[in-house]
């Protein structure tokens, strides 16, 4: 009895030892990122400046480094072209003749990149407007 009890004691920390490690897998991502110009982000404008950006779950967390603008928005994953890596870590703005909204989170050595769901305004836009992808170098990137 005190070897079954041994056993399944042994098994249950086997399995919540092996959860953590997948939940270090799908660990947070941290990113930061100079933004040149204001943007939004689910429908929030967002002022130029320095945002750090977590990816968590499928869920993007951004703030201000003055802490005062955040907003959070939920992200689907995107293959990189022709499935390679990507050599260098960036963010993609979608614009609008002066409008920009966030579309896409990539980090260097991935083949997979974060993209964020375009909202109503920005669907309505690219039905009247051309759209200019801006690519922003992120200044670090890493798993937390």
């Amino acid at each position: 009895m005190k070897n079954i009890l041994k056993n399944v004691l042994v098994a249950g920390l086997v399995m919540v030892g092996s959860g953590a490690g997948v939940r270090a897998q799908q660990a947070e991502r941290v990113v930061t990122f100079e933004a040149p110009f204001a943007f939004e982000v689910e429908q929030r404008k967002l002022p130029a400046g320095e945002y750090t950006v977590l990816v968590e779950s499928g869920w993007l967390q951004i703030q201000g480094k003055d802490g005062s603008a955040a907003a959070h928005a939920l992200t689907m994953p995107v293959l990189s072209r022709g499935q390679k890596t990507v050599a260098h870590s960036h963010v993609v703005f979608h614009n609008y003749q002066g409008r920009y909204f966030l579309a896409e989170i990539w980090a260097s050595g991935q083949e997979k990149g974060r993209e964020l769901l375009e909202t109503r305004e920005e669907q309505q836009l690219a039905k009247r407007q051309e759209m200019v992808a801006v690519n922003v170098p992120l200044r670090q990137a890493g798993a937390k």
